[in-house]
């Protein structure tokens, strides 16, 4: 008998409504990975916020109480925030932008809470004052001066003034600011026996191009430090570069030698802020001496914090201390009260000539 192949017969088809459930149980798991993934998406966006504020990064704008949490958060390290004093001012400055409606709302009670926590050379500058002293156009020939240098019988002055802002960059004010006093400097060393440093009427600003500007005076290595509650940020002098904490701030485009010879330090009533600073940097060195009469007072250190809608917190962070270790925060005492500036070249002189 022949042989007979048998062919395996087709399945059914599944009837009409099984199709439709079987549709139905895809797009419901389907809906409930999108939606398990969107819950991470915004759950972690939710728990990330906070970091990413402290960053300056915002999901969404802030609302104008939000905005006061994150400034008050910042000024905890204001160098008058102790614990139970800043829990005061911080509760006390919520409680009154509770109604706020936009950030301008804010700015009344932040002001208070930055001095009160900050001090008196804390302030709060809101955008259009902040753009115009920390923005990166701040600092215009117009709004400054540069220093100037003068020699006269082998004693040449290098007269250092404020400085608001300056900029950043090569072609900065502030890169111009540091070049014009070295390059003076340079110039004057073949011919120079002492040096002067006059910071009278200067009120500070930004330290950092003021210390480049006379790191040839400088000698290298930590020059003062900024104390604050909990750490201590070292400044220091490498050729012609400024740094802090081992972070280069400031440098001459070309830097130049260190030159020799005594240097006086000249301060007055008005000299204040950075430029405390820069006397302060001066202060323990070899062969320097401090004329004049006691400075401003204003001897810290401040630390800009940008908020959301660029209001800018200039907050003091820290007390100037010198080589030596001594803190500062108050009026610098010279070595050589001088009443009568008219008197300042006789009373250098004298002193130069003493030194033998």
């Amino acid at each position: 008998m022949p042989g007979i192949t048998r062919s395996r017969p087709p399945l059914p088809s599944p009837a009409p409504m099984e199709q439709r459930r079987r549709r139905r149980r895809r797009g419901l798991i389907a809906a409930v990975v999108t939606a398990s993934f969107l819950a991470l998406v915004v759950g972690g966006a939710v728990v990330a916020a906070p970091l990413l504020r402290s960053y300056g990064i915002y999901l969404v704008p802030p609302s104008p109480q939000t905005y006061a949490e994150v400034a008050l958060d910042a000024m905890q390290r204001g160098v008058d925030a102790t614990p139970d004093r800043y829990t005061q001012v911080r509760e006390r400055a919520l409680a009154s932008v509770a109604d706020a409606s936009d950030y301008a709302d804010t700015y009344g009670p932040l002001t208070k809470a930055a001095a009160e926590l900050g001090g008196p050379h804390t302030t709060f500058n809101d955008p259009a004052t902040a753009a115009e002293l920390f923005g990166p156009s701040s600092g215009s020939k117009a709004e400054n001066e540069l220093p100037t240098v003068t020699s006269a019988d082998g004693v040449t002055t290098i007269r250092l003034p404020t400085l608001i802002g300056g900029g950043s960059g090569k072609d900065s004010f502030g890169q111009r600011y540091i070049d014009t006093a070295v390059d003076a400097i340079t110039a004057a060393r073949p011919h120079t026996s002492a040096w002067v440093v006059d910071l009278r009427d200067n009120h500070g600003g930004n330290v950092w191009p003021m210390l480049a500007a006379v790191a040839p005076l400088l000698d290298d290595g930590t020059v003062e430090t900024f104390e604050s509650v909990d750490r201590s940020t070292v400044v220091s002098v490498s050729g012609g570069g400024v740094s802090s904490d081992g972070n280069r701030q400031s440098a001459a485009t070309k830097p130049q030698p260190k030159v020799d010879g005594p240097i006086a330090v000249v301060i007055d009533g008005m000299t204040g802020s950075s430029a405390e600073a820069v006397a302060i940097a001066f202060i323990g060195q070899s062969d320097v001496r401090v004329f004049g009469q006691p400075s401003y007072g204003f001897s810290t250190a401040n630390q800009p914090v940008r908020l959301y809608d660029g209001a800018v917190v200039n907050l003091t962070v820290a007390v100037d201390a010198d080589r030596t270790g001594k803190r500062y925060g108050v009026p610098i005492q010279p070595d050589t009260v001088v009443e009568d500036f008219t008197q300042l070249p006789a009373v250098i002189g004298a002193w130069v000539a003493d030194r033998g």
